[in-house]
């Protein structure tokens, strides 16, 4: 099983279809494998890479190579089928995928700052949205001269990974008085040949955590918030099914519930979002239902209506009350991780919030502050 938390100061790698299939590398804590390039191109090695990772008990991360440049309909794309590839491949949701944006092998990166960062918080934004925690790599001097730092900074927090090496060849350790002074690093790759692995060395400089709450998808781990009456479900997601029967609930292949999924029971407490009801089953999936009579439906009434008020919880640190509903707002005041604040409707996916601050409407990005169902 792979870790889920690495505290900063450890060593990682990253890895493509150049390396093995074994991510067992010296001392290595977390690993980024190439899951993408473009939108046609998927790593050969990239779900052996996986495996092994999560055998060998080390963080596992992902990335997509851009071919988007300053694009940002393509930048959507790319990271579009970047994160649907990592979570077929088995990259955990709540986990890292980042834009790999260098210059070379479909990728140009001299297009204006502005344009190159417009197209990465695209690619950003998707990612956020797919439930994984978005990081952009570059080197230092396509950070510095070809990308906006302080927009990253500002939409993302701590979401960069810079590659800047001392040398070109074997490094074994992390040399700080050679880091390059910058903001919002969270991981530096300093060596492109670890150890004389002949893999890219990296050493993150915040603790990296796969969060489960990260995201809410059609199945959530038993918790105590999803066994109370009053689960958080994100804006978006219309209704959700909550095993309510002691004894669990079997999933079925076809609304008529004569055919079983599996033998396994799907435990009490767990949640599942609502697609159609139907024959008096309950829809969770393609081609999956539960027994209604095994559930109890909680409806979101504000993703149909706009206007609706509700509760949200912060599901997030470092969330902020925004002054206007768009992602490049400005950052009012921090919203307490777990807190829970009235809303007034949505604009979008953006959530008005009640209190007011010198007299004028807040509001919070919907994927930061779930609803309260």
């Amino acid at each position: 099983m792979s870790s889920s938390n690495v505290p900063k100061r450890s060593y990682g790698v990253d890895v493509s279809s150049y390396q093995s299939e074994n991510t067992n590398y010296p001392n290595a804590k977390f690993v980024f494998v190439k899951v993408t390039e473009g939108t046609g191109y998927i790593n050969p090695k990239a779900s052996a890479q996986i495996r092994s990772a999560k055998s060998h008990d080390q963080l596992v991360a992902g990335y997509f190579y851009a071919n988007h440049s300053s694009s940002v309909a393509k930048a959507k794309a790319e990271a579009k089928y970047a994160v649907t590839k990592a979570k077929a491949l088995g990259v955990p949701l709540g986990s890292y995928i980042a834009d790999d944006f260098e210059q070379g092998d479909g990728n140009y990166v001299y297009e204006s700052a502005s344009a190159n960062t417009d197209a990465v918080l695209a690619a950003m934004s998707v990612i956020k949205e797919a439930g994984y925690k978005p990081l952009v790599y570059a080197n230092a001097s396509v950070l510095r001269n070809n990308l906006s730092v302080s927009r990253f900074v500002k939409n993302f927090g701590t979401c960069l990974w810079m590659a800047s090496y001392k040398i070109s060849g074997r490094q074994d350790h992390a040399d700080f008085n050679y880091f390059p002074p910058m903001d919002g690093v969270a991981i530096w790759q300093f060596a492109d040949n670890y150890r004389g692995c002949d893999v890219d060395g990296n050493i993150n400089l915040v603790d990296l955590k796969i969060s489960s709450d990260n995201h809410q998808a059609k199945s959530v781990k038993k918790s105590a918030e999803s066994l109370s009456q009053h689960p958080v479900v994100r804006w978006d997601i219309g209704a959700v099914a909550v095993v309510s029967n002691s004894k669990g609930a079997y999933v079925y292949t076809d609304s008529k519930l004569t055919k079983r999924e599996s033998d396994k029971l799907k435990p009490q407490g767990s949640l599942w979002q609502v697609f159609e009801i139907k024959d008096g089953a309950i829809c969770v999936g393609k081609n999956q239902y539960m027994d209604g009579r095994a559930v109890y439906i909680k409806a979101n009434p504000i993703a149909y209506n706009s206007d609706k008020h509700a509760v949200a919880k912060i599901v997030f640190d470092h969330t902020h009350a925004l002054d206007a509903p768009k992602s490049d707002a400005n950052k009012v005041y921090p919203l307490k991780l777990g807190s829970k604040v009235e809303i007034q409707g949505r604009v979008g996916r953006f959530l008005r919030i009640k209190e007011e601050y010198h007299g004028k409407t807040v509001y919070v990005t919907g994927n930061r502050a779930y609803i309260v169902l």
